[in-house]
């Protein structure tokens, strides 16, 4: 099989990936789309014409953005404020760039969530720079060399393997399809868009990496018209040691790992291009039957040439002579509200579903506090697992960063490496749940940690800092005399 195979279960979500896709980028590629996603009525005739007045239905249709918004919407809840990240002072550059290319993890993070709700899955390959010799402390200080994480889209994995070893289950394959841009080398501002396929493995030796593209004519490919572009390599860890596993996190809306995950946002994009052909039905029907049609009745042979001769005019300043007898009038279509009233009931279902609303109604001004709390903790129930699944999968790949790097890494109770905030609800501060907190740190019923917890919780203090780093804030705050009695 060549290099491009894909995996059955990809042959099966790609088309509703696409889907997605082109429902998330809004109107210009759903209208682009053409048939696929608004029918051609009488499609059997295919005449100019009829191609014609197709195109006119097409263009007169209106999408409306409702899951693209429903998107941002919980996109810019998620990240409203910056995950944090605790990480080992080498790896602080992740927070300017993670990928090598200018995105920082939480950009990153960002893009992962948005592939969950949009596609359901996302991947992070850890990668790093080969090297034929040990790499050392000052290399990695002057970020020479360093660990990078990449995302990667749904539709960019293009197929996996897995096996069982020791009664674990391991990823022993993933192809990942790229593209990357090449200058012409007798042009430098001309470029070309070049297809190739990143083959990560494991075999006898460990995990290795290979780039495969499309055979040119003066290259000899294998059987399927295929060469490799990037010969084999093994890259090590710290102490010059092979993988023996794939640095590759694959992260979902469900859980992370290869089953096939729920789409979160798919039954509001169903509903969207529903809409979306209830619409141009009724823009047809507005169109055709909302403008009057003037007609005449009792006019002889004779004065219809003549009237044609002169040209019919209608409207202010224009006169039209009929005969005896003769009849002049508009027709109008009765109004046919069948579609409009398809489209609002299409509308609420998205709203029910999660879409954007710009007011509040009534009911939900009356909602208590803790009415509102609950009934978003309920609609968000998705979301907030998703942003579980990237905290756990962004945590993975640091570890496989701390591994290229040689950095022990000891997991403490209560820290975490990266953590982008799960609650979806504006939170807000409760004083007598303070006041009980402070007076438990002061009787010894709660350690410190409790009450710098709930500070970080709710961005009284910089969610970053360590309980070490806030008791050394408090200590060179204090008048010495009151840090030694305090001290005592």
């Amino acid at each position: 099989m060549p290099i491009n195979t894909t995996h059955p279960q990809y042959d099966a979500l790609a088309p509703r990936w696409q889907r997605m896709t082109d429902v998330c980028n809004g109107e210009d590629a759903i209208k682009a789309a053409g048939e696929r996603y608004l029918p051609m009525p009488n499609k059997d005739i295919r005449t100019p014409e009829a191609l014609a007045r197709y195109s006119n239905y097409k263009d007169r249709a209106v999408f409306v953005e409702v899951t693209k918004d429903t998107l941002d919407k919980y996109t810019g809840q998620a990240f409203k404020d910056d995950p944090v990240l605790n990480v080992d002072k080498q790896l602080d550059y992740m927070k300017r760039d993670a990928n090598g290319a200018g995105l920082s993890i939480y950009q990153i993070a960002q893009k992962a969530f948005e592939a969950q709700l949009e596609r359901g899955r996302f991947g992070l390959f850890v990668d790093y720079p080969t090297t034929s010799d040990e790499v050392s402390q000052a290399d990695v200080e002057r970020n020479a060399l360093r660990p990078t994480i990449n995302f990667y889209a749904p539709e960019s994995i293009i197929n996996w393997r897995t096996t069982v070893i020791g009664g674990q289950t391991v990823t022993n394959m993933i192809v990942l399809y790229e593209t990357v841009y090449e200058t012409d080398p007798d042009d430098i501002f001309s470029s070309e868009q070049v297809e190739q396929w990143r083959y990560l493995g494991l075999d006898e030796t460990g995990y290795f990496v290979e780039v495969w593209r499309k055979a040119t004519i003066n290259q000899q490919g294998d059987k399927d018209g295929f060469v490799i572009h990037q010969e084999r390599v093994y890259p090590t860890k710290s102490g010059n040691v092979k993988f023996n596993r794939i640095p590759f996190v694959i992260g979902g809306s469900d859980s992370n790992d290869w089953c096939e995950q729920n789409i979160p946002l798919e039954s509001l994009a169903k509903m969207n291009l529903a809409h979306y052909r209830n619409s141009a039905d009724y823009e047809q029907s507005v169109f055709t039957c909302g403008q009057v049609q003037a007609w005449m009745s009792g006019v002889s042979e004779q004065r219809m040439t003549a009237l044609e001769k002169q040209g019919i005019r209608i409207g202010a300043g224009a006169l039209i002579m009929l005969e005896e007898n003769g009849k002049f009038g508009f027709a109008q279509a009765e109004p046919n509200n069948l579609a409009g009233e398809a489209m609002d009931k299409k509308y609420a279902i998205m709203q029910a579903l999660g879409a954007k609303l710009s007011e509040s109604s009534d009911t939900q001004i009356q909602k208590t506090a803790t009415q509102s709390n609950q009934d978003s903790s309920t609609q968000n129930s998705t979301a907030s697992m998703a942003i579980a699944n990237i905290n756990e999968a962004i945590h993975d790949a640091i570890l496989l960063c701390y591994e290229y790097l040689g950095i022990t890494y000891t997991a403490k109770d209560g820290e975490y490496l990266f953590k982008a905030k799960q609650d979806f609800v504006s939170a807000t501060v409760d004083s007598a749940t303070m006041t009980a907190i402070g007076s438990w740190v002061q009787g010894s019923l709660a350690p410190k940690s409790v009450a710098y917890n709930y500070q970080r919780k709710y961005n009284l203090i910089d969610a970053e800092l360590t309980d070490d780093e806030i008791d050394g804030l408090i200590d060179s705050e204090l008048p010495s005399a009151v840090a030694t009695a305090f001290e005592e």
